[in-house]
């Protein structure tokens, strides 16, 4: 099947032809890093990531079933929320009628077409956020995430002069233990609100391995059978997402990281030229906390409306 990403292109976007042969090394060892549970010593000599300078894109990146201003009773007025507090962003939604137009338009024709094949929902949806954090940069925000404070006010600034290419969130903390079965990992990323620059190297990776899951989950499927919610979270959404970033940590820095780094974290942490921001800024949930939800760290909120799930087992 075509891939998502012409890989050669993509190394040229981010390093330029000066260094396509140290980042294919980088590539081999950061793929072989998420491949095993076991994550292998980093190399003795890393070539870091691109090192943007360029403010964040002011775009944010919805995607809904269609364009109306109130989707969901449960979402109802988030979309105008984002637009109101952040008053200079450009906001965009797209919609199930004009995704495969916006990829045809926007990506090669190998990704277009791979796209387009796919079936499910879920699979597009979590395809669509990596190949526009990728290519576009912005805020992506699932349709029922309620934004609480302006996009400008989610760096901290003593982080504001420092290299930062990614601002992620965590979703869950079992504290040291594996955040779900066979995992490595104590925490878990949140994927339905990122802040990215263009072209970073881990959502490159992360496109292809996504594509990798998708040939094949769906190649061992026999017609008809269902894909299992399990199925989706490892193979698409937050596990396969967290995979990717905590080995993108590991091999930056050298140093092997599970999660237990980030037990029970207040503050924001820079990891090499990631934001890993602290629960509450991305995972707050109402029945965790006494406190309305209005603290300082709560940047959104996500209602897990989950309309994915149906007809998805598990």
């Amino acid at each position: 099947m075509p891939s998502f990403v012409m890989t050669s292109r993509t190394f040229y976007w981010i390093l330029g032809l000066s260094v396509v042969i140290h980042l294919s090394l980088f590539v081999r060892h950061y793929r072989a890093s998420h491949n095993v549970p076991e994550l292998p010593p980093a190399p003795q000599t890393v070539v870091p990531p691109p090192r943007h300078d360029i403010e964040f894109p002011k775009k944010i990146w919805q995607s809904w079933k269609d364009d109306s201003e109130d989707p969901t009773d449960r979402s109802a007025g988030l979309p105008h929320e984002w637009r109101v507090l952040n008053p200079d962003y450009r906001y965009e939604r797209l919609t199930d009628d004009n995704i495969n137009t916006f990829v045809r338009d926007n990506f090669p024709i190998n990704t277009s077409e791979r796209f387009a094949s796919l079936a499910d929902p879920i699979f597009k949806a979590d395809v669509l956020r990596y190949l526009i954090l990728y290519s576009q940069g912005g805020v992506w925000a699932d349709i029922d995430v309620k934004p609480t404070k302006p996009i400008l006010e989610w760096i901290p600034e003593k982080y504001q002069t420092s290299r930062v290419n990614l601002v992620i969130g965590i979703e869950n903390d079992h504290h040291k233990r594996p955040i779900w079965r066979n995992s490595p990992y104590s925490v878990q990323f949140a994927q339905y609100c990122v802040l990215a620059k263009p072209h970073h190297p881990a959502i490159g990776v992360l496109i292809e391995k996504v594509e990798q899951n998708l040939d094949g989950l769906l190649g061992s499927k026999a017609p008809g059978e269902r894909v299992s919610f399990e199925e989706v979270m490892s193979n698409t959404g937050p596990f396969v997402f967290t995979n990717i970033l905590m080995a993108y940590f590991s091999e930056m820095t050298g140093n092997k990281y599970t999660g237990n780094e980030m037990d029970q974290m207040q503050e924001p942490v820079l990891i090499d030229d990631v934001l890993v921001l602290p629960i509450d800024s991305f995972g707050w949930l109402e029945h965790e906390h006494k406190q309305d939800g209005t603290g300082p760290n709560v940047l959104v909120k996500h209602l897990f409306m989950g309309s994915w799930r149906e007809g998805h087992l598990g």
